[in-house]
């Protein structure tokens, strides 16, 4: 395997860290994985291929949402977050 996959496989498992989220405001990555920990309503979510409306849905705890996520804004909640690095 090469470097650069080895590489790729240890930031999608979050070895570069990762951050309690739980305030309102925006948040910027950029971020490999979200967790939810509680209930939570995201106000957006930014990245490569994620779309969708989602002030009206309340992800259960529990969940992990995988993907390059650029940002994202909590309505109510709390998350995890766990950086990366994104290559387009």
């Amino acid at each position: 395997m090469s470097i650069d996959a080895n590489l790729a496989t240890e930031y999608s498992m979050g070895v570069a860290g990762f951050a309690l989220v739980t305030a309102t405001t925006l948040t910027t990555g950029p971020f490999v994985a979200i967790t939810t920990i509680a209930p939570t309503t995201f106000t957006s979510i930014t990245g490569n291929n994620i779309t969708g409306t989602w002030p009206s849905v309340t992800i259960p705890a529990g969940i992990t949402l995988p993907g390059p996520i650029q940002s994202f804004q909590l309505t109510g909640g709390q998350v995890i977050a766990f950086n990366g690095v994104i290559n387009s």
